[in-house]
């Protein structure tokens, strides 16, 4: 009896160790997905090396950084399960790790979901317990992602108007300051007013959004917002060569060796096609077909449907030969991000 117990706390011995061995913690974690040879091998790890983390507080580190990188490389809906991991692990943050509250992480989430085009996910987030914050910058972004729900939703440029008269509400009200910079962006893109790209480059000049509206930086496109009807044409500043970024300002947890990665990713694609425009309503893609062709353009429809079950139509022409069908569209007055495959 006595040697079949010392057999079995040998084998739990040996059990702790191998465990213990393989723990690794948040920072660890994370300097090693940083070193990988691009983005995409940098996610594949840091799914598989969560499992490993030595704390809750460890692992909930390293899903909110896998949310960061997931949302650089524009993987928002996989970003946004990840921040909603991440928030639903009850810890501390992690030792060398970025500190963020839950309610952060559940912001995180819905900024995730309405980049994805779903507001009913996003919606569900802002009304959960976060809406209660006592955090004025949290509350600040349930009123700002507020809106921005209600023009993810929007079909025609009459919906937008009362987005957009309760933003500039919003710019006036010192409990939305922290929000300004994105507030003003919103109002300059949405209506193509040029008093809000001053006010930026007035009162933020630093801010990303200021780099927007200076033309220094492109915005990625993002459904929620970017296909949006608009009450004007909002036309950057340019001044010189362009970087892209997402809608929202890059987050900090993201390594540069992670962008990097993302840069060198793209020298292994080609462009397959230009999306124009990403629709609910079928009627109003076919309509953005026809002014298409009007300007001999061959634009077809393709759809997708997400995973809250919306399907949406898509706008697209097949990229050219000389790979200039891009700026072809953009001088004839379309707006256009390119679609990639592996060459």
């Amino acid at each position: 009896m006595y040697r079949h117990l010392c057999c079995l706390a040998a084998v739990f011995m040996a059990a702790a160790v191998c465990t213990f061995a393989e723990s690794l913690t948040a920072r660890q974690i994370a300097d090693a997905a940083a070193k990988k040879a691009d983005a995409a091998a940098s996610v594949s790890y840091l799914k598989t090396a969560v499992k490993s983390a030595a704390s809750p507080a460890d692992r909930r580190a390293v899903y909110a950084f896998l949310g960061a990188v997931q949302e650089q490389m524009a993987l928002y809906d996989d970003a946004r399960a990840s921040y909603a991991e991440a928030a639903g692990i009850a810890a501390g943050d992690a030792a060398g790790m970025p500190v963020k509250t839950s309610e952060q992480l559940v912001i995180d989430a819905v900024r995730c979901a309405l980049s994805a085009g779903d507001s009913d996910t996003a919606d569900s987030y802002l009304n959960s317990s976060v809406r209660n914050s006592k955090n004025e910058r949290i509350q600040a972004y349930i009123r700002l992602y507020t809106q921005w729900s209600m023009l993810c939703r929007v079909a025609d440029t009459e919906a937008v108007r009362e987005p957009v008269i309760v933003l500039k509400a919003y710019c006036e009200l010192p409990s939305m300051a922290s929000v300004k910079p994105a507030m003003l962006l919103t109002l300059w893109y949405v209506t193509g007013d040029d008093t809000y790209s001053r006010a930026l480059k007035s009162e933020f000049p630093k801010s990303m959004e200021a780099a927007v509206v200076g033309g220094s930086v492109n915005m990625l496109p993002a459904p929620f917002w970017y296909f949006l009807p608009r009450l004007g044409a909002a036309q950057p500043d340019i001044s010189g060569e362009s970087v892209p970024v997402s809608p929202a300002a890059a987050s900090p947890a993201a390594s540069a060796e992670n962008r990097d990665g993302a840069q060198a990713a793209s020298g292994s694609e080609k462009i397959a096609r230009q999306q124009l425009g990403l629709f609910r309503e079928k009627a109003n893609a076919e309509e953005l077909i026809k002014r298409l062709k009007a300007k001999g353009f061959e634009a077809f429809v393709t759809t997708e449907t997400r995973p809250s079950g919306t399907t949406y139509y898509i706008v697209v022409v097949d990229e050219n030969a000389e790979g200039s069908m891009g700026n072809m569209l953009r001088t004839a007055g379309f707006e256009c991000y390119p679609i990639f495959v592996d060459k």
